[in-house]
């Protein structure tokens, strides 16, 4: 056991701060120390909890020290010095951001040209929710026609913030994993936040990957209905659908940049 306090000192050496270590495992500051200075070993449910949090296994965390700092080096845990740098810059921005953002808390149902499905209008859904003073979303697409059943279902999660009058949306696809979009909108205030419109970044789902932007249009969603309610009026539409409200079409129009979207690939279109 001669080397867990070395190495677990090399642990704590990627996050922010012991005491962050500590609060996070719900343990005493200065029994931490304890096993830090080498001078007490935690009992095995403790010890497991302290491997999960850092990522590696008991049997690891005993190793000698330059096996287990090449194993920390091959699994990236030493990375976590870039991400705490990130979130650094992120609670920068985040300081500046306008605590009305709050008002978004609810359902929107979002319209948009598809980036695949060139022509056709997707009706998606997004929750917004608070924590603390931070709004976090959930936004859902069913890539299908709304009234059958389809495999094709795209779920992304994302932070919304607030900056001079302007709504900035980031979100990644959490299935894949390989996917980001961005949104920026601007709220009609004579409406109490009940409509949005803006711009989405994003890459087509088709074999071609598309880098493109379209219009979006953010509508709030009736207030009663549960969410599943919500989710079966969304898919994908033809432009003409007598259930896309006749309204939308106008909003979400993108022949001022191109038939349907604006992007960046120049070759013919599918």
């Amino acid at each position: 056991m001669e080397f867990f306090a070395p190495n677990l000192r090399l642990l704590c050496s990627y996050k922010p701060s012991i005491s962050r270590v500590a609060s996070d495992l719900d343990i005493n500051r200065s029994q931490l120390n304890r096993y830090l200075a080498g001078s007490s070993f935690p009992r095995r449910p403790l010890l497991r909890r302290i491997c999960d949090y850092f990522g590696v296994e008991p049997h690891e965390i005993v190793l000698p020290q330059t096996d287990f700092s090449e194993i920390v080096r091959l699994r990236g845990l030493d990375s976590d010095r870039l991400a705490h740098r990130v979130q650094r810059h992120l609670d920068q921005i985040r300081a500046r951001g306008d605590r009305r953002v709050l008002e978004l808390t609810g359902s929107f149902f979002e319209y948009y040209y598809s980036m695949s499905q060139r022509g056709r209008i997707v009706r998606s859904l997004v929750v917004f929710a608070p924590e603390g003073e931070h709004v976090f979303y959930r936004r859902l697409e069913r890539m299908g026609p709304f009234n059958r059943p389809g495999r094709r279902h795209h779920r992304y999660q994302g932070s919304a913030l607030l900056l001079g009058d302007r709504i900035f949306l980031n979100d990644y696809e959490y299935d894949s994993g390989i996917e980001l979009t961005q949104s920026v909108l601007y709220p009609d205030y004579t409406h109490t936040w009940t409509c949005l419109h803006g711009v989405k970044i994003g890459v087509s789902a088709n074999r071609n990957h598309t880098p493109c932007s379209v219009r979006t249009y953010f509508e709030r969603a009736a207030p009663g209905l549960p969410l599943i309610g919500h989710l079966r009026r969304c898919g994908v539409f033809a432009a003409d659908s007598p259930d896309i409200p006749p309204h939308i079409p106008g909003r979400i129009d993108n022949t001022a940049s191109g038939p349907h979207v604006f992007d960046a690939w120049s070759g013919s279109r599918d």
